[in-house]
């Protein structure tokens, strides 16, 4: 075991983390720039759950997956062999023409995890709201001939819990991300370390979170039924 599998071992075993993999294709790109914004400006999701766009470990099936083993986690290749429709330029003789293109996508696997106490619903899972961004190419030659890829709608799940991504299903092309809030400080050149206490603390501090919301959706839920039995009183006496 490497340092790379055994830091997602440790994050996979993690009593206060919930981690998974999210598989896509991307354009062949040797600086894999796609694939570094997607780390620093977050996973666009189409969903108001992440599970429909996330495998998670422990978060039951939905959407064909779920409840992902350690060794499927590191051997993801959802997308591959795939490919994707795009019109290029191309401008002969002072005249400009629009060829259609058929690529040969790269498949690219992004490790995602949150708290454990999270819920895969949660507002806070998201770092902006709904939004349209459009696809690099479509799946298709009806999707690219419409141009409905340009037109995609979702909102970006956190930076923060994205962990790094690796390339065609091999762990050892892995590279983190440095904006995941359970890495310590990085050393410039080295894979960063896990900050157990701060992922303990993030993960207590959700949960508190959803006992005060869970307190107080009793509460309102009392005043509710008393206010129910006011009206109803209120009814009889007349």
């Amino acid at each position: 075991m490497n340092k790379i599998q055994e830091m997602i071992f440790q994050l996979y075993n993690n009593e206060n983390i919930s981690i998974g993999v999210h598989g896509t294709g991307i354009l062949p790109d040797e600086e894999q720039k796609k694939a570094k914004d997607i780390c620093k400006d977050g996973l666009m999701c189409r969903y108001g759950d992440i599970r429909r766009t996330v495998a998670l470990q422990d978060r039951g099936y939905i959407h064909a997956h779920g409840n992902i083993n350690y060794e499927e986690l590191i051997s993801y290749i959802y997308g591959k062999g795939s490919k994707g429709y795009l019109y290029e330029k191309e401008k002969v003789d002072g005249i400009t023409s629009y060829i259609q293109k058929t690529i040969d996508l790269e498949q690219c696997s992004f490790i995602i995890a949150i708290p454990k106490e999270m819920r895969t619903t949660d507002e806070k899972i998201f770092s902006g709201p709904k939004q349209k961004f459009k696809k690099e190419y479509a799946d298709n030659e009806s999707e690219l001939r419409l141009g409905s890829y340009k037109e995609q709608q979702g909102r970006p799940i956190n930076p923060k819990y994205i962990v790094g991504y690796y390339m065609n299903g091999d762990i050892t092309t892995f590279r983190h991300n440095s904006k995941f809030y359970g890495f310590k400080e990085e050393k410039e050149g080295e894979l960063p370390k896990i900050d157990f206490e701060k992922i303990k603390e993030e993960n207590e501090r959700i949960k508190q979170i959803n006992a005060e919301r869970a307190e107080k959706s009793t509460q309102e839920l009392g005043e509710e039924t008393i206010e129910k039995q006011k009206k109803q009183v209120r009814k009889k006496e007349f």
